[in-house]
């Protein structure tokens, strides 16, 4: 890794392109105002993003987005990526038992239309997986989808146990923490984590939570800052009125701790890796 970095990764996007698809007005991407404040924190600080995708939200879906934001998309490409990450918001834990045949269709289902609106630019080859679990052969299905980095919680739930790891064990569990990124020669994916889920915290907590992660797992050379789409939105039940305050906090603890801010891409290349293995 040449540089240690941070990005920022956004989980269980749909609504601002449900937004851009109902405004054939908008002459820009970023007249939306979710994309619009993350443009700002670009451009303020060359923060680096990450959308993983639905493919659908109630009667909206993704064949709906336009295509006439294609070029934008491209131009933007070098701090913008998209990804799979559901077909939907709901059930929970949607690919801890699925086929790979399921995991295939909805992976290429989302891939195809991120081609179709936003180019290949943008569609990254990491992702993170709704509620990040899934059996091998899920994750081998992945890997055939063109996924090469996989992103989980790596966390610890209420009862200390490890979750949101995929099908790892307690000792890859540690791995993946440690070194940040862990490659398992069985499905042929490099595995890594974030460092703080940013809706869970109040703005004057971000910093205690993550100088608590630097001391558990020191030396780390990345940094995943991860939230959600839908609590930016007052209409949501567990609205974040603070939302904005979240993102920049941490952001502003990254650059204090030396982090650039990078997507994946920019720090590993996958064909190359020389980390550590299971």
């Amino acid at each position: 890794m040449a540089k240690r970095g941070y990005r920022i990764s956004v989980d269980d996007n749909i609504r601002f392109l449900e937004d851009i698809a109902a405004h054939p007005e908008y002459t820009s991407l970023f007249e939306n105002p979710f994309l619009k404040m993350f443009r700002e924190f670009h451009e303020k600080y060359g923060t680096k993003v990450h959308f993983n995708l639905f493919f659908e939200r109630g009667d909206f879906n993704l064949t709906m987005v336009p295509d006439r934001f294609k070029a934008e998309w491209a131009a933007n490409a070098d701090w913008i990526h998209l990804s799979f990450h559901s077909k939907a918001e709901f059930p929970n834990w949607p690919y801890r038992d699925a086929s790979p045949e399921q995991i295939t269709a909805e992976c290429r289902q989302v891939h195809d239309e991120i081609l179709r609106f936003a180019g290949p630019e943008v569609l990254s080859k990491t992702t993170t997986l709704h509620f990040a679990a899934a059996t091998p052969d899920g994750v081998r299905a992945l890997r055939d989808c063109g996924v090469e980095i996989l992103l989980g919680d790596f966390s610890f739930n209420t009862e200390g146990k490890r979750w949101l790891h995929y099908y790892c064990t307690d000792e890859q569990f540690d791995l993946v923490r440690e070194k940040c990124f862990a490659k398992d020669p069985a499905t042929d994916m490099i595995f890594c984590c974030c460092d703080i889920v940013l809706d869970c915290f109040r703005p004057e907590t971000v910093g205690p939570e993550l100088d608590r992660m630097a001391a558990l797992w020191p030396g780390r050379d990345f940094v995943d800052l991860l939230i959600h789409e839908q609590y930016f939105y007052p209409d949501y039940s567990n609205h974040r009125p603070f939302y904005r305050e979240l993102i920049e906090t941490g952001i502003n603890w990254c650059r204090n701790a030396g982090y650039e801010p990078v997507l994946v891409a920019d720090i590993i290349d996958p064909a190359a890796f020389d980390g550590p293995s299971f």
